[in-house]
């Protein structure tokens, strides 16, 4: 009878010690997960929401998650502008590493004639770590992202919030 209390007993230890380990591997991997996400989409795009209005109407935006790797990286993304409204670009990027570019071309990276339209290394900031460009003329736009090479794995991310208003 002592045996078989003790051998029930030793299940129920390593039963509690199964439990524990497990959370504690659901811990580290929760700790992992949030500083993988430092980007607040939510506070990003209100603090751009406030730059936008009252001239402008909210269009549309959007999150650019980034991993910053051992080489340099350039993501691209195409934006099209319609005639008829003037645009408003507002960029956050609170949550991108300090040495980043934002550079806008009038053609994409493949074409070698393509050019300059905006640098947000070259432009004001209109609150910290906010730009903004009101393009000229309505056109298709090219956005690159260009991330520096980092020694280890660094999450980051970048909010376009775009505005319009009609001529």
């Amino acid at each position: 009878m002592l045996e078989y209390n003790i051998s029930i007993l030793n299940k129920y230890t390593m039963n509690k010690i199964g439990i524990y380990i497990a959370l504690v591997v659901v811990l580290v991997i929760s700790a992992a997960a949030k500083e993988k996400s430092d980007c607040d989409v939510r506070i990003l795009k209100s603090e751009l929401l406030k730059e936008l209005r009252p001239d402008f109407k909210y269009d549309s935006s959007t999150i650019n998650k980034f991993s910053l790797n051992s080489e340099e990286q350039v993501k691209e993304v195409k934006i099209i502008l319609f005639s008829g409204e003037k645009y408003k670009m507002l960029f956050n990027t609170a949550a991108l590493p300090s040495n980043f570019k934002i550079e806008i071309y009038d053609k994409p990276r493949t074409d070698k004639k393509r050019k300059l339209l905006f640098s947000a290394k070259d432009s004001e900031e209109l609150e910290d770590h906010i730009y903004s460009f009101e393009p000229k003329k309505p056109q298709t736009m090219y956005i690159n992202y260009i991330l520096p090479a980092s020694e280890e794995t660094v999450y980051g991310c970048s909010v376009l919030l775009m505005g319009y208003k009609i001529n």
